[in-house]
């Protein structure tokens, strides 16, 4: 079972402990997995992002409904970060889609507390924390092992150091350093597309 870039990004957001976003992502946990959706529809081909502005190449489903979603709501000649922002709006329930998701594949699970039959809270726990660890194994793999990361790795990486969670991956402070040093030149590394390059770095001005 392959993950969205969106999906991973999210497991990261989502704090094992309290079962709920980190307090550090909640501003930018939306806009992130917006952000997350566009990009991997560019490596779908299912989109060009020519200087950073989106024109829709495909419109056939990808599978996946969130992508799909995100894909019937671009607008053509319009700046990935204006498209951020306005699907951002229509979008601001995607961590409820994403829940429903996760559970569905049996990645996450829903836990509410009740007084009687009344809910009083509700949190996200990993059902298969298998997933996420390998998430995490693959980024600390950039940074201790100079693997080269892939198109979609190299964009969850970026994205979790923008939004200011690369703690949550790299929590001694040591490691922490040295993937802040892999985070400023990533993008000049790992040898993805002018296109993709330009519009990560359109996105750290925004999320950041």
């Amino acid at each position: 079972m392959k993950l969205s870039i969106a999906e991973a990004y999210y497991l990261i957001a989502l704090d094992d402990e309290e079962g709920r976003i980190l307090a550090a992502a909640e501003r930018t946990v939306v806009p992130s997995v917006i952000s997350a959706c566009i990009l991997e529809l560019y490596l779908l081909k299912k989109i060009s992002l020519h200087g950073g502005i989106v024109k829709v190449l495909d419109t056939v489903g990808t599978g996946n409904g969130i992508l799909d979603n995100v894909l019937k709501k671009l607008k053509n000649g319009v700046q990935i970060v204006d498209q951020v922002k306005a699907l951002s709006a229509k979008f601001k329930d995607i961590e409820v889609d994403l829940n429903a998701l996760l559970v569905q594949r049996g990645i996450l699970k829903k836990e509410e507390t009740k007084l009687l039959w009344i809910p009083l809270s509700e949190r996200m726990e990993n059902a298969n924390y298998a997933f996420e660890q390998n998430i995490r194994n693959a980024l600390k793999a950039i940074v201790f092992k100079s693997a080269k990361p892939s198109p979609p790795l190299t964009i969850l990486f970026c994205l979790i150091d923008y939004t200011n969670i690369l703690d949550e991956v790299f929590r001694d402070r040591d490691e922490l350093i040295d993937a802040e040093k892999v985070g400023k030149e990533i993008t000049d590394k790992a040898g993805i597309s002018d296109a993709l390059a330009t519009s990560l770095n359109s996105l750290k001005g925004f999320l950041g």
